[in-house]
């Protein structure tokens, strides 16, 4: 029996699905750590949390972004640069860390 073949929009759809999920897993982690810890006594920071900060920051950016472009893609030039300024400021202020 012949093996299935994936599409290439099923593969995009699997990788925005996991971008998602990894999104929401960090940023639910992460907001537990930084609201409920401080409270029971409990503070962690430094230099992993910057960086789980960042990486839920580019899994949010690629899950929003792909859904995003297929809103705006035949809405018109506004649209689309509305589109891709709301990307830059996005990842300025997540590499920056501007939130």
């Amino acid at each position: 029996m012949a093996k299935r073949q994936r599409t290439e929009g099923q593969a995009r759809a699997d990788f925005i699905n996991l971008c998602c999920i990894i999104a929401l897993f960090l940023a639910a982690l992460l907001i537990f750590i930084n609201n409920v810890l401080p409270l029971i006594g409990v503070n962690i920071s430094g230099a992993l949390m910057g960086a789980l900060n960042l990486i839920k920051d580019i899994a949010l950016l690629l899950g929003i972004a792909f859904g995003a472009w297929k809103f705006v893609r035949y809405r018109g030039k506004t649209w689309v640069i509305l589109y891709w300024v709301a990307i830059g400021l996005y990842v300025a202020s997540a590499i920056c860390g501007l939130f």
